[in-house]
């Protein structure tokens, strides 16, 4: 036992070899960031090592290929009080067939509530209330093709608004999982959010010290296109073991390595404890390890650019903490409600709670 959990532990501290680190963080290079939000409390809680855990609805907003663990139906609802005061709601639902597979509809909206425009001349504000928000509807399937493997997908229509200006675009993302043999050691990979550029339509003027900037030929305010911007596409892998399972107790260690289009690669680390199919005690941590080998030419010395690294690492999601009580009702089957606390720095904390619903 004790040479198979050491194997275990060499082969997490390899996977990141698996992936080439990037030199810096490309943070604002890609829009529709509310879809990098999780959903689900039980996955947020052991710090979004969740790609070859989840087994549930859930599974759609973490990788799909887990959705074909669903025996018949599962539900779910999520609420997020995300920084900034910003709401972000999500509920899926998804159903087993038989010889075909799973298949599921998932929406997710964020709000930002109201907010009072304020323009050059009135930069306290002008009295107008306006609002911006996102939304994420999604069809997915999944189906296990052998065994020992399973495969999903979805298929998203995402949107975009800032007060009236709108940007829409589809997206996908596919999973798998693969259930090696080797005790419960399973491996999940996954992509998500690959599709076109996002582009609001219509027109702007730039200013310059309030006034609007002219064409040279024409003499009157230029208008300009808004520019496209990417997904935020993101390509993990994981692994997944329960280091021992009983009637009473079992312990899930996971870890997943995230590669996204749009910063520095992260090692997702968390842990699941539950008593007695019923108390679940959840929590992990981000490390994101390419911010310490960054390089700034502006920053000259070793010293500099560790305080430079540890300046990021505050306003970054570092701890993750969460508990699940599961219960079986009469008639309803399986009800799971979760929580999840987030530790962003000094940004503020962040609360996740969900209900599930498995019958």
């Amino acid at each position: 036992m004790k040479k198979t959990h050491l194997m275990l532990i060499e082969l997490m501290l390899l996977m990141p070899l698996c992936l080439f680190g990037q030199e810096f963080a490309k943070t604002g290079t890609a829009g529709a960031q509310f879809l990098k939000i999780g959903v689900g409390a039980r996955g947020i809680a052991m710090s979004d090592a969740y790609g070859a855990v989840c087994n549930d609805v859930t599974s759609i907003f973490w990788n799909p290929a887990g959705l074909t663990k669903i025996v018949n139906t599962s539900m779910m609802f999520s609420h997020a009080e995300w920084l900034a005061d910003i709401n972000y709601e999500a509920i899926a639902v998804a159903k087993t067939f038989n010889n075909i597979g799973t298949f599921g509809l998932s929406v997710a909206y964020l709000s930002s509530g109201e907010i009072e425009e304020t323009t050059v001349e009135m930069q306290d504000g002008t009295g107008r209330m306006f609002d911006t928000g996102d939304l994420m509807v999604g069809l997915s399937f999944a189906r296990q093709m052998i065994d020992r493997f399973s495969i999903g997908g979805n298929l998203k229509y995402i949107q975009e608004r800032l007060d009236t200006e709108k940007a829409w675009a589809w997206a996908i993302d596919m999973g798998t999982i693969y259930w090696t043999g080797f005790r419960s050691l399973r491996i999940g990979m996954y992509i998500r959010n690959f599709g076109p550029e996002l582009k609001i339509k219509g027109t702007y003027v730039d200013l310059d010290d309030g006034n609007p900037v002219l064409n040279p030929d024409t003499q009157e305010p230029d208008q300009k296109s808004y520019l496209p911007y990417h997904m935020p596409m993101t390509f993990s892998a994981g692994i997944a073991y329960d280091v021992f399972e009983n009637e009473n107790r079992k312990l899930t260690l996971a870890m997943d390595l995230v590669h996204p289009n749009d910063n520095v690669e992260r090692l997702n680390i968390g842990g699941e404890f539950t008593l007695f199919k019923t108390l679940s005690l959840r929590g992990g941590y981000v490390s994101p390890f390419g911010v310490f080998g960054r390089y700034d030419t502006e920053v000259e010395n070793r010293e500099q650019r560790n305080e430079y690294s540890l300046e990021m690492m505050n306003y970054i999601q570092t701890f993750s903490a969460g508990v699940g009580l599961e219960v079986t009702v009469p008639s309803l089957g399986r009800i799971s409600i979760d929580y999840a606390y987030t530790d962003f720095g000094v940004l503020d904390w962040v609360h996740r709670a969900s209900i599930l619903i498995n019958y």
